[in-house]
């Protein structure tokens, strides 16, 4: 069984999180941040110091650096490589979700919960995302499987294993890694009274190779940057990223909340309940509150990863993809136990639920019709995205599987229903992302304007620049260093240059500069930016 049902999780996987893996072009910041980075590495040989744009990048770990620069060596410098370790590490979490599932409560709850988590919007859009939270969101989970496995066995071997995990943890994205996974174990055995099982002289062997693991890579590229990294790393991205919110990324002690609403989407329709399946157990007949160490283990896991994120200055959707295994496993659960028969939930919350999942769909088509221009509400041009109306019709498909799930309920089969509801759910992630993303990626200017650059420069030494207008990915793109210029002087200046010189800036600023500059300049090429909202002209003086 366990073999078919992992077969099953990796099709599934490969059909949500491979096909169209590398068509998209770079999103940023943060995916030409990274590949970028990694892209450096590879060329320059020094796998220990980061840099993006040929200076010292502190935003982050090398982990996945390492991970892309492996996907580079096999595939070649591109998206799909960038990208791939993102892909596999949600595979990792999807089966150890899978077996924590097992663990936790029967092979059928860990299936449909690997289900779940594949088809979830926001993790199969980290797994398409080249940043290190997938990388994360593995390493936490098997941390927690390493604790369940030898918790239920009544064994220590975790306090080693987690060091591994943890290790590497702190390699994909710092203190997080160590820090949480840490705290939830610590909390659900203070709550089930068992705070002595740290107490164990295996703990020095976890605390051994954790060390191993993690501390060798930040003491080599302390001494490499002369504590630069270090004190960037840890004082700004960590301290400082949690006090207060940096890059404008900010929100209400209520963001995740909404996170999880749309990122778990479809399946977060369940919430209501999975919600009340987990307060009516409870109690057992006797009216007593029972001990069930899994749903303590599972509430620690997702209410101190969602209470220490809100509590953060800075805030992100995908901060919390470390409690989406957590969630599937909790809906997971209801399902198979209400597909079972052994519970039956109120009628009116079921209806509920299957308005919710209908009500996706059509929130899905209007959205995508008003963005798209097909329903005049924005005013706005700048904000519509002319050809993505054409997708509203993905909605339909939520929407069908609701009306199919109500229909097998009136006929008094729980099971079809189900099959409804992930069929209809692992179908409108996968074509979102395999298909929709297109109609989104025309509108990025980077990797088309470097594309005529490429085609027009000439042999020889080139110098690119820009002016009110960067984006990461154009780095990458550009295979070069791409300079800042501080004023408009300094574009006019850096075009009577005798070497080539190409100019990346918003068309509207180039109108006002072209007057100004009596040599020859020729626009080269054009194209809107998804980000800024405008044209972006390359000009060169050849």
């Amino acid at each position: 069984m366990r073999a078919r049902h992992c077969g099953l999780l990796i099709v599934v996987w490969a059909l949500l999180c491979l096909i169209n893996l590398g068509r998209p072009s770079l999103w940023d910041i943060d995916e030409g941040n990274n590949a970028e980075a990694a892209r450096e590495m590879l060329v320059s040989g020094n796998y220990v110091v980061p840099n993006f744009n040929y200076t010292l990048r502190v935003d982050k770990p090398a982990l996945l650096y390492w991970c892309q620069v492996l996907g580079y060596r096999v595939f070649g410098i591109n998206e799909f490589a960038a990208r791939l370790p993102s892909a596999l590490a949600a595979l990792l979490t999807i089966l150890l979700t899978y077996e924590l599932g097992r663990r936790l409560f029967d092979p059928n709850t860990g299936l449909i919960a690997g289900l779940i988590l594949g088809s979830s919007l926001l993790f199969c859009g980290a797994a398409h995302f080249a940043n290190p939270d997938a990388l994360l969101t593995a390493c936490a989970t098997l941390t927690f499987f390493f604790f369940w496995r030898d918790y239920e066995k009544q064994r220590l071997r975790w306090l080693v294993l987690g060091g591994l995990s943890t290790g590497l943890g702190m390699l994909a994205k710092g203190p997080v890694g160590l820090f949480l996974p840490i705290c939830v174990v610590t909390l659900f055995l203070f709550w089930m009274k068992q705070s002595r099982r740290w107490l164990h002289p295996w703990l020095a062997g976890g605390v051994l190779l954790f060390i191993v693991v993690a501390v060798p890579w930040y003491v080599a590229v302390g001494a490499e940057t002369r504590g630069e990294f270090v004190r960037g790393f840890f004082l700004k991205h960590n301290i400082q990223r949690f006090q207060a919110p940096m890059e404008n990324h900010g929100g209400s002690i209520l963001y995740y909340a909404l996170v999880l609403a749309v990122g778990f989407a479809p399946w977060s329709v369940f919430t209501l309940l999975t919600f009340w399946h987990v307060w009516a157990g409870r109690r057992n007949a006797e009216g007593r509150t029972p001990v069930d160490p899994r749903y303590r283990f599972l509430a620690c896991w997702m209410g101190l990863y969602l209470v220490f994120f809100s509590l953060s200055g800075t805030k992100l959707p995908n901060y919390v993809l470390p409690v989406y295994p957590a969630a599937a496993l909790l809906v997971a659960h209801f399902l198979e136990r209400w597909r079972q028969g052994v519970v039956t939930p109120p009628t009116w919350a079921v209806r509920l639920t299957l308005v919710s999942l209908a009500l996706v769909g059509v929130g899905f088509v209007g959205g995508l019709s008003v963005l798209g221009g097909a329903v005049p509400f924005l005013t706005d041009q700048k904000w519509m995205l002319p050809g993505i109306e054409r997708w509203a019709l993905l909605g339909l498909i939520p929407l069908g599987g609701s009306l199919l799930a109500g229909w097998a309920i009136r006929r008094g089969s729980v099971t079809r229903s189900l099959f409804a509801v992930a069929g209809s759910s692992i179908a409108f992630t996968a074509l979102l992302a395999a298909l929709a993303c297109d109609s989104i990626d025309r509108y990025k200017a980077p990797r088309p304007l470097m594309a005529q650059l490429r085609k027009d420069q000439p042999p020889g030494e080139i110098y690119v620049t820009c002016y009110q207008y960067f984006q990461p990915s154009m780095v990458f793109y550009c295979r070069r260093e791409v300079s800042v210029c501080g004023s408009a002087q300094q574009v006019l200046d850096m075009l009577r240059y005798p070497l080539p010189v190409y100019v990346f800036l918003p068309a509207s600023v180039w109108e006002q500069l072209r007057q100004q500059h009596p040599g020859t300049v020729r626009e080269l090429a054009r194209h809107h930016d998804l980000y800024r909202r405008c044209e972006i002209v390359l000009v060169t003086n050849q």
